[in-house]
């Protein structure tokens, strides 16, 4: 039990020292231990989360590609791998206190094993929109269902699982481009994987890459030589300036968690 919590600390210390320069990130384990399960249910509140109307054009359909259009205008530059079906960022019953595992078998755990496989039945469980879109079309002869999970210590952050292959999963962590707040909280966030190749399996290597975005993507500390007389070193407008790395059609806010699946489920 103790080996466990020296776990969700040193992720969420990891976390937080590698957005030094960063505004807001906490430290502490105690926080990250009592916030945890809360920040997810607040995260799903926030951002809906709702089951959309397939029949309603209106609506932008929470899928795949649309996550991954928040972060780049270039499909060529940043994609989910084609194993990948869905994707939750508010994942139900998994963000738990450390102290449940062991009194809860059932529940995955990162510390555990991060990649799981699942049946047919069990996918509503984690991915109830997902299952409710596709249907009985997840049940293919020949195919294993995954869950590849990853913690999420730093919000907001977006996440891509960018490879499937032979025993080798690899996922990105997309990072806004700029300075902005951020929270350092553990809980986990998952994929589900469908393989009909064989590729992967529990003992599957995870690796992890890191994107910082161009669309999602905000203003930058100015630097010493750009600092006027009366420019406050203090975190207010006076010290910002536009990131010339920014796209034109950049924005400040997206939709990093919720459930999204692929496009071709709704077919």
């Amino acid at each position: 039990m103790v080996h466990k919590k020296i776990i969700t600390a040193n992720i969420a210390a990891i976390c937080c020292a590698s957005f030094m320069t960063i505004v807001g990130c906490s430290n502490g384990s105690n926080a990250v231990a009592a916030d945890a399960e809360g920040s997810a249910v607040d995260k799903t509140q926030r951002l809906g989360n709702v089951k959309v109307s397939i029949e309603d054009p209106s609506v932008k359909i929470s899928s795949l590609e649309n996550y991954v259009a928040q972060f780049t205008d270039d499909p060529n530059e940043l994609s989910f791998d084609r194993h990948v079906l869905a994707y939750n960022g508010s994942f139900p019953r998994i963000v738990v206190p450390q102290d449940s595992l062991d009194a809860n078998p059932d529940i995955i755990a990162i510390d555990k094993s991060p990649i799981k496989e699942i049946g047919v039945s069990e996918v509503a469980k984690y991915f109830p929109n997902t299952a409710e879109v596709a249907g009985n079309r997840l049940n293919q002869e020949n195919c294993k269902l995954y869950i590849v999970e990853s913690h999420d210590g730093a919000q907001p952050t977006g996440h891509i699982l960018t490879k499937v292959s032979q025993g080798q999963v690899e996922l990105t962590e997309v990072i806004r481009g700029g300075i902005y707040p951020q929270t350092c909280m553990y809980f986990t966030v998952g994929f589900l994987v469908q393989d009909c190749e064989g590729l992967i399996d529990r003992n599957s290597q995870i690796t992890y890459k890191s994107f910082t975005s161009r669309t999602w993507c905000g203003d930058v500390w100015k630097t010493p030589d750009e600092l006027r007389a009366g420019d406050s070193l203090d975190l207010n407008r006076s010290r910002y300036k536009p990131n010339p790395d920014c796209a034109e059609n950049a924005h400040t806010d997206v939709s990093a968690y919720g459930e999204w699946y692929r496009a071709d489920l709704l077919q």
